[in-house]
């Protein structure tokens, strides 16, 4: 079985899938999620932010940059949680969960217009970007058994 925390899963890196890398961000019992600002591809919906993977860069490394372009915050990215293929209408996504944590509090939203904390009831309710949906759940089920880990 491969260690989550591998740089390149067999999943990554196929041909016409875009990696793209989303920051499960835990404290005391929330996680961090934004929605997606009026003029952004899916605007309105929720997400955990992050974004596509350039060529040559780790999951880790693609994180920590999309936490200081979409949010101004540093943050150390830890294991993969999981990843989720999910195909679209123009294409399709495999989205990679990575534990993070974030350094600071005080942010600048650029692609989202809110982010919120948010408990494991709350979580359940939102309007999420579908691809998001997966990890949703399974962030929601450690949630309420507590079982997400520190970065």
């Amino acid at each position: 079985m491969p260690d989550p925390g591998d740089a390149a899963p067999a999943a990554r890196g196929r041909p016409g899938v875009k990696d793209v890398a989303a920051a499960i961000i835990v404290r005391d019992g929330r996680v961090l999620v934004g929605r997606r600002a009026p003029g952004q591809n899916l605007a309105g919906y929720w997400e955990f932010p992050g974004g596509k993977l350039e060529p040559g860069e780790t999951v880790q490394q693609c994180v920590e940059r999309e936490l200081v372009e979409e949010l101004s915050v540093a943050s150390v990215a830890g294991a993969v949680m999981m990843e989720h293929l999910h195909r679209y209408d123009g294409g399709a996504i495999n989205l990679i969960a990575v534990h993070v944590r974030m350094i600071g509090d005080a942010w600048r939203l650029s692609v989202h217009d809110a982010v919120e904390w948010i408990g494991a009831a709350r979580l359940a309710g939102l309007r999420l970007a579908p691809a998001d949906i997966a990890i949703a759940d399974a962030v929601r089920d450690q949630l309420l058994t507590e079982a997400i880990p520190p970065a």
